[in-house]
């Protein structure tokens, strides 16, 4: 009887140990509760040898933002072990049950258990404690256009150690958060730092700037820097700021510039000639939204303008103009409006009418043939007998008069064509050249001209053949 009951345990024993060992499939996360902002890791774990994992594109409605795999061998009693994950992050922002998950493992279905996580509301830093973070503005009440100042405070009590700190920065929709210097000082009890930011909007509205956290631990990052970890590291500790409410509000009458400016319009001549330009500069200076400000139309009479982009910095804005005039006229005055930044009202700038006075060419006199015999005809007397040959004479005399009054001009027109050509070749960049050849009035030039004036106006660099130049004038003469 004992031997059969010893046989029975034994083909027992046999059994088990040779039945196959079934693969077991966890789910776990990096912590079970999560202040705001803070990414959780979902980790799914089998040791089987054929694993596939679910395809997994959001946990309840929040868009999974990363995916990772990894794979562990070990060898327990001899025996090797080979362990397959895939980790999941995603950004909650309140609690929730993360759902059982399906995994294919060596061709069976294993499914994960639900795992609850909680959101815990931030507690604020308050005076005493051992690090301190607090926010503050000096205007929670501002003016579209206008920028208000944001100071981030972190305090350290000084008996303790040095640890790393990072500290995340300010991030709002439509606010844009310009740093400035930071500063270090110490009271009493606590070393403090001091970063300052410029607040300014581009909408209006109630905007609210939430708790900015400090990661305070032994992280290999340098301090105030960005810190992301894909592993929640325990021996890290966080502290949270106090949350602000800004309020933006509208410009009146569809107002988009807000400040204190002033605006002044200048000329580099008040009398030129016709043909030449008389280049106008629009310059506004001050403090406020200068990236705001439109461009100036500008439109004369009988003129022809030409005007280049504004360009501005946090200093000034100014545009700038090329007028080319046939008769006098007179720039008009420029019109600015804003919110101004200290009367609290609208404000209207306006800069005071340019007269420009504008000569015209001087054309060379004329004289012909019946005027020289008039007039030598009056110095002359004669009398009836020889008045046809005084007259014959005047005509000859006249036509000589003719000849050397065309040899002079032909000499002439030689002579400054010669000096032309020696302006055109001395001349130092597109500005200069184009105002040698603006008055010549030659439909040859006309598309030299508008390659300079697009050089000079529009900032383009093409090449200009003074020798085509020079040919052109000559082959005109």
């Amino acid at each position: 009887m004992k031997t059969i009951i010893k046989k029975i345990f034994g083909n027992l024993f046999l059994l088990l140990i040779s039945a196959p060992v079934f693969a077991l499939t966890t789910a776990n996360v990096n912590q079970t509760w999560f202040y705001p902002d803070e990414q959780i890791i979902l980790t799914l774990d089998s040791d089987g040898k054929q694993v596939d994992f679910p395809l997994i594109n959001d946990i309840m409605g929040y868009r999974i933002l990363s995916t990772s795999d990894a794979q562990n061998i070990s060898i327990i009693n001899g025996k090797r072990i080979q362990k397959t994950s895939r980790s999941y992050v995603f950004k909650p922002t309140k609690s929730l049950t993360i759902p059982a998950y399906t995994v294919m493992v060596d061709g069976m279905q294993q499914t994960t258990q639900p795992i609850e996580i909680t959101f815990r509301k931030p507690t604020q830093t308050k005076a005493g404690d051992d690090y301190i973070l607090q926010m503050q503005i000096d205007k929670p009440t501002f003016f579209l256009g206008d920028k208000a100042n944001l100071k981030v405070i972190f305090k350290v009590k000084k008996t303790l150690s040095n640890n790393q700190i990072n500290l995340s920065q300010p991030e709002v929709k439509d606010l844009l958060f310009i740093k400035g210097r930071q500063t270090n000082s110490a009271d009493q009890d606590y070393n403090i730092v001091t970063l300052n930011f410029k607040v300014s909007a581009s909408n209006f509205g109630t905007f609210t700037l939430p708790s900015l956290v400090a990661t305070i631990g032994n992280q290999n990052r340098d301090i105030f820097g960005n810190f992301f970890s894909m592993r929640q590291n325990t021996l890290s500790k966080k502290k949270y700021s106090n949350a602000l409410t800004l309020t933006v509000k509208p410009l009146p009458d569809a107002l988009r510039i807000f400040g204190d400016f002033s605006i002044k319009a200048s000329v580099d001549k008040t009398q030129t000639k016709e043909g030449d330009a008389v280049n106008l500069t629009v310059a506004i200076n001050g403090e406020g939204n200068f990236e705001d400000i439109e461009n100036f139309n500008l439109s004369i009479d009988n003129a022809t303008i030409y005007s280049d982009d504004a360009i501005f910095d946090y200093k000034g804005w100014q545009q700038k103009f090329a007028i080319v005039g046939a008769q006098n006229f007179v720039i008009p005055a420029f019109k600015f409006d804003y919110f101004d930044k200290k009367t609290q009202t609208k404000k209207s700038l306006s800069t005071q009418p340019i007269k420009i006075q504008v000569t015209a060419k001087i054309q060379p006199a004329k004289r012909t043939v019946t005027q020289a015999l008039i007039e030598i005809d009056n110095k002359i007397p004669v009398n009836d007998k020889i008045k046809y040959y005084y007259l014959l004479l005047g005509i000859v005399v006249g036509i000589l008069i003719g000849v050397l009054v065309s040899i002079f001009r032909h000499q002439k027109k030689q002579l400054k064509n010669q000096s032309l050509i020696k302006q055109i070749k001395s001349s130092k960049g597109d500005k200069q050249l184009f105002d040698v050849l603006l008055p010549l009035n030659l439909t040859q030039l006309e598309p030299v001209l508008q390659q300079l004036e697009a050089n000079i106006y529009k900032g383009e660099r093409q090449k200009i053949n003074k020798k085509e130049i020079i040919n052109a004038i000559q082959s005109n003469s």
